[in-house]
């Protein structure tokens, strides 16, 4: 590309979780707990929202100046094109925001038709993207190396990860909190490649790893701890733990170095079951995604596990478990879909997700459901597995049937189990509590850890074993993960939705004063704070819902990132117009030569 390139990587503008022209308002919140995991659980619903973590990942690693514009307005989004000089504009969205990237194109085809528009992010997935959107070439497979050869670099070079601090956003009861957590992106796909997965399809089934080994993943921790001093961790990856030779480095690495590093992640159950609790706990991972998907009709990832046992040992164990379940498959029917969602919560996991099935371009779902002539015309915007049905099921034809039964869902989660904050308040506490009388049981026991064999074993005969100095350090840093939930338990006792959700948080305050001792007075105010902001958002949320809202709209703030700018872009402005008009004066050959 020309010494003068320069890209712009946006994603789409604001406002989200509204319904306008270009967006909708239910299952398009850039939020996932509020949307996805915790709706209906009212002023106990954490809300978050995530910055487009890629757009940073990519810019890190291209050479030409880059700027990330996340979470623009449209006027943010004009008037850095208007002053930044672009050569390129990169646009990631989503399916449902499909028209939001159509107006930003055009709006570049309108004012700036020599920028080139590159387009990213699953929304890429639509067939007739063409005819929706504008552009000049699409991103298909992993973003890095597309930009990389795009701009004709070396896609080979060493990927250099950012140091991402987690939420953009993060509100608790109505309080504002600083977000903490960083960000990995180890990797891409799934190999597992469930018919209805769009991430598996969309990398054919196959793992794109961008942080190899384990040492890479370390090295990536150790970076953010440096920069920005993370040391809990949310893993972008689909199915992380199915590379366990990687885990097993990072554990070996983390343990060398005393770095108990946290990490929540996404993993399968059949990947779980075959690396073990101990393994699990010893790693760091506070928080596990499991697919537990259907009673009914299981996955190769589920087959034989008892889904139970193996959800209440790793909570028991002091691991949340975040368990996904997927509404109106074929074989569900108005009688047996009930018996599902009563199944899944009976798996009494802290956190639960329902999705509709949805078919999206690229999957096997897809092309069944196209060949059987069952996929229905609804528009992309609507295509966010919280609404209606994108195909035809015979049992459930009323799209009424598939919000009314999605959002029960949910609320039958919430009333039974209670509040997810609770629910994670109390896994961190009573695990802490048994991962330490685990501890002591070792320590008297002679048992050592055993990284080939995953397991504590014991000493060699006539050999005392050298302190678990590594597992105290974990169980520190468990216990400084529990205490960080524990001013909230007021508020949930508080606001509790029922006797059962109120017994759960005084319960959870005794194991806590078990394990912790007496609360502080700084969390004793903490809490009483939380108390107050959760009145306030009460009557917040009371006052949305009388303008027949679900919930608060929350907007995240809008960041503006640049990488290896060698001037401002209002200078870059004066210094592209008079390019413009020396190309005009000479009248060169078209760009696509010049490049």
């Amino acid at each position: 590309m020309g010494q003068n390139t320069r890209l712009l990587l946006t994603s789409v503008f604001g406002p989200y979780g509204v319904k306008d022209e270009w967006g909708e308002d239910l299952g398009c919140q850039m939020e996932l707990l509020n949307n996805q995991i915790t709706r209906c659980q009212g002023i106990h619903s954490p809300r978050q929202s995530y910055w487009s973590f890629a757009l940073y990942l990519m810019a890190e690693n291209v050479s030409v100046p880059t700027t990330v514009l996340d979470f623009p307005r449209w006027e943010d989004f004009t008037r850095e094109v208007e002053t930044g000089g672009y050569t390129h504009v990169g646009i990631s969205f989503i399916v449902p925001n499909v028209l939001k990237a159509r107006r930003m194109a055009l709006y570049l085809r309108e004012k700036h038709p020599e920028i080139r528009i590159l387009l990213g992010g699953y929304g890429t997935i639509i067939p007739d993207l063409a005819e929706i959107v504008p552009h000049d070439a699409a991103c298909t497979g992993e973003g890095v190396s597309w930009l990389r050869r795009y701009f004709g670099e070396d896609e080979c070079a060493p990927l250099r990860h950012p140091a991402l601090v987690g939420p953009a956003s993060e509100y608790l009861y109505g309080k504002k909190l600083k977000p903490s957590g960083g960000i990995l992106m180890p990797g891409l796909g799934c190999e597992n490649g469930c018919a209805f997965c769009v991430t598996s399809h969309k990398f054919n089934k196959c793992y794109v790893p961008l942080l190899r080994t384990g040492r890479d993943v370390f090295e990536a921790c150790l970076h953010a701890d440096r920069e920005k001093r993370l040391t809990g961790f949310s893993v972008m990856d689909e199915n992380f733990l199915k590379q366990p030779q990687r885990a097993r480095e990072l554990l070996a690495e983390m343990e060398t170095h005393g770095k108990p590093y946290v990490f929540d992640l996404f993993s399968s159950a059949e990947t779980i079951q075959a690396l073990g609790v101990d393994f699990l706990v010893r790693l760091g991972v506070r928080m596990v995604w499991i697919g537990v998907e259907s009673r009914f009709a299981t996955h190769p990832k589920t087959r034989g596990i008892d889904l139970k046992a193996l959800i209440r040992d790793l909570q028991e164990h002091g691991i949340i478990v975040q368990a996904s379940m997927i509404l109106f498959q074929d074989h569900h029917t108005p009688e047996n879909i009930w018996e599902d969602i009563d199944w899944v919560i009976s798996l009494e996991s802290s956190l639960t997700q329902f999705m509709n099935y949805t078919p999206y371009p690229g999957t096997a779902l897809y092309r069944a459901k196209a060949e059987e002539g069952r996929l229905k015309p609804v528009h992309y915007r609507h295509q966010h597995g919280q609404g209606e049905l994108i195909f035809d099921h015979p049992a459930f034809p009323d799209p009424r049937d598939h919000v009314r039964i999605l959002r029960e869902a949910f609320r039958r989660k919430y009333l039974r189990g209670g509040p997810g904050i609770v629910n994670m308040a109390h896994t961190l506490v009573r695990g802490l509590i048994r991962n330490r009388q685990d501890y002591e049981s070792r320590r008297r026991a002679n048992l050592c850890w055993n990284a080939e064999q995953l397991q504590y074993v014991p000493a060699e005969p006539g050999q005392s074993p050298a302190p678990d100095r590594f597992m105290r350090m974990r169980l520190l840093m468990s216990a400084r993960m529990a205490a960080r939930l524990r001013p909230a338990l007021l508020p949930a006792w508080v606001f509790a939705p029922n006797r059962a959700a109120r017994r759960k948080a005084a319960e959870t305050m005794r194991l806590y004063r078990k394990a912790l001792g007496r609360a502080s007075l700084g969390d004793h105010l903490k809490g009483i704070a939380l108390v107050f902001t959760g009145l306030a958002e009460w009557a917040r949320l009371g006052w949305n819902r009388l303008r027949g809202r679900e919930s608060i709209v929350r907007q995240p703030p809008c960041r503006i990132t640049r990488y290896r700018w060698t001037e401002a872009p209002a200078a870059a402005t004066v210094t592209r117009v008079l390019e413009d008009l020396q190309r005009t004066v000479q009248s060169p050959e078209p760009e696509e030569q010049q490049s």
